[in-house]
């Protein structure tokens, strides 16, 4: 069984606390990426530790431009073998109302939105917290 220790956690709604920003455009329309508070460079890593005492990580790097470009890396370490495994998806990414669509570029594929807040250097995309590394 593995016990997970999160860097970056949120058990809170996803309501727009003081101080933050839900979405950015207004009913229905799309908001300016030039003045969304999603642009930046946003990490979040997860520690487990197994029963068996092994030690891994997983780190997810969003990366949000205001040209409406995206990459997400995502790096996954096994701390007792010595290993560590890394992909990089480009995306284009658009603010609606209160979430963003995100839409993979090719060779991957999909378009998905996500609930997002912006609370000072905190993102919560999807209730999942990653912390301001970059503006």
């Amino acid at each position: 069984m593995l016990a997970a220790a999160a860097v970056a956690c949120d058990s809170g709604r996803l309501g727009a606390p003081v101080g933050g920003t839900l979405g950015t455009g207004g009913i229905g329309t799309t908001g300016s990426t030039s003045s969304s508070g999603l642009v930046g460079t946003w990490r979040r890593i997860l520690y487990f530790l197994a029963d068996d005492g092994s030690a891994s990580s997983s780190e997810t790097t969003w990366r949000f431009n205001a040209d409406g470009t995206a990459s997400r890396l995502s790096v996954t370490r096994n701390y007792t073998a010595g290993l560590a495994d890394a992909q990089t998806v480009d995306a284009r990414w658009e603010p609606l109302t209160q979430t963003v669509r995100i839409t993979y570029l090719p060779p991957s594929t999909g378009t998905f939105e996500f609930s997002y807040r912006v609370t000072r250097d905190t993102l919560y995309l999807a209730s999942q917290a990653y912390g301001r590394i970059a503006p």
